[in-house]
Formats: C-alpha cells, sequence, structure tokens
C-alpha cells in the first residue's frame, strides 16, 4: 500500500470524515469549515493519504521560537497498525527538531513506553478545564 505524506491542507469534507472516524468530533463538535480553519491555523501538520483520501493527520500548535505542542495525531480505523502514525509523528519531530523546538504532548497512559521507546519521557501531569 502506497501512503503519501503532505504538509497541503486537506479538504473540509476529507478532515470532517477522518474526524468523524476517529469519533474525535463526538466530542468536538466542530462544522467541517471550523475543522479546517484548526487546520490551517496549526504551525505545521503533516497529512496521510491513500489514493487521494485522507487517512491520517498530526499537527503541531507553536510559538515558533520555543514550544511545541503535538495534537491531533489520528489514523483512520482501516488503516491502523500500518505504521502510518508513526511515520506521522516522526515528520512532525523532525521538523521541530530542525527548529530547536521543546516538544510537548500527552497521550494515553498506555501509549507511555510507545513514546518511551523514541527518547521521550513522561515530564508533567495534564490538566483541563471542567
Amino acid at each position: 500500500m502506497e501512503i503519501r505524506y503532505a504538509s497541503e491542507l486537506p479538504t473540509e469534507d476529507g478532515i470532517y470524515e477522518l474526524y468523524e472516524n476517529l469519533d474525535w468530533n463526538q466530542y468536538l463538535q466542530l462544522s467541517k469549515e471550523q475543522l479546517l480553519t484548526a487546520m490551517r491555523q496549526s504551525w505545521y501538520a503533516i497529512y496521510a493519504y491513500h489514493d487521494n483520501r485522507l487517512i491520517g493527520t498530526g499537527r503541531i500548535v507553536s510559538d515558533g521560537m520555543i514550544n511545541a505542542y503535538l495534537c491531533g495525531l489520528g489514523v483512520h480505523t482501516d488503516y491502523r497498525s500500518n505504521g502510518i502514525g508513526s511515520e506521522i509523528f516522526r515528520l512532525l519531530a523532525e521538523h521541530c527538531k530542525k527548529d530547536n523546538l521543546h516538544l510537548q504532548f500527552f497521550c494515553e497512559e498506555e501509549l507511555v513506553p510507545y513514546y518511551e521507546n523514541r527518547n521521550f519521557k513522561v515530564f508533567a501531569v495534564g490538566m483541563t478545564g471542567a
């Protein structure tokens, strides 16, 4: 299977369909236009395509000088366990490293060993508004 990785913005329909597949929009409740705006306003993003279908995404929100926050890393349920998420993560981390940014992110507890194997370490407890 040939996967294409690109930083160009996806279509409104593409990002909306992916967020729906990942059940992220059930929580976010964003329109197609709002989702595309979030992608557009990101500091850097990578999108994965299979036959021009958007199947994965990950993005960086950053001040461009010190900190970079990885968010929205997900792969369509039909394409998981093929290394797509790992490649998106690698490309995003490499881009941050090139600009000497301190990369930070939140992950689910069961993914900690995965990221520790990629030379990341737990450094804080996450908080969110109620």
